[in-house]
């Protein structure tokens, strides 16, 4: 029998290693002033910082290439990193499932990480499955019965990507030691016309 997967929810991933030490000193001044009363500490905004620059460029080509290859017109859109903050979590510490509206793209930039730390799940997009799911096999490989995913490989330097409308969370912090990572939305405005 003939199958064909149609829309499907994507995931990308990159390592940049060679980003973090740079990265970490150039946020180091966010981290320091974000509230640590609570196991997950988010800093202010800094998607305008000229120090973050090399990373808000990337991002932002990133997501158009994609977003381009997913067959959206980009010729008509500007895109950017419209928030970009960051995240120290600490044992305990993780968030809840989420999505971003108002903007296309999202993801993460992992600072420090540890084992059993905090990590990415991403759930399930097909919402309609819930209702009339099964019981699948536990195992290593994903298959069409699976409701997600866990990135739980993520090391300093690893970027994700994903559509804004794509549900993840951070999974709780399970140890003392801290993790760090970078959230960030990327949204579009149209490009005016040129022509009356």
């Amino acid at each position: 029998m003939d199958c064909y997967a149609h829309f499907p929810s994507l995931v990308y991933r990159v390592e940049k290693p060679d980003w973090v030490k740079q990265t970490l000193e150039a946020t180091q001044k966010y981290y320091s002033n974000a509230q640590n009363n609570s196991p997950i500490a988010q800093t202010e905004q800094m998607a305008n910082d000229p120090a973050l620059k090399f990373l808000g460029e990337y991002l932002s080509a990133s997501a158009y290439e994609i977003l381009r290859q997913q067959g959206y017109d980009m010729q008509k859109y500007e895109i950017y990193v419209a928030g970009l903050w960051g995240q120290d979590i600490t044992n305990q510490g993780g968030t809840n499932v989420h999505v971003h509206k108002n903007s296309q793209m999202c993801g993460w930039f992992f600072l420090e990480t540890t084992e059993g730390g905090a990590y990415p799940i991403y759930q399930d997009t097909r919402m309609n499955k819930q209702m009339v799911e099964l019981d699948y096999v536990q195992g290593q490989e994903l298959t069409n019965a699976s409701s997600q995913v866990h990135f739980n490989d993520v090391v300093p330097g690893t970027i994700l990507l994903s559509n804004s409308w794509v549900p993840h969370q951070l999974v709780q912090n399970r140890v003392e030691a801290q993790a760090k990572a970078l959230h960030f939305t990327i949204c579009h405005r149209e490009k005016l016309c040129s022509t009356y």
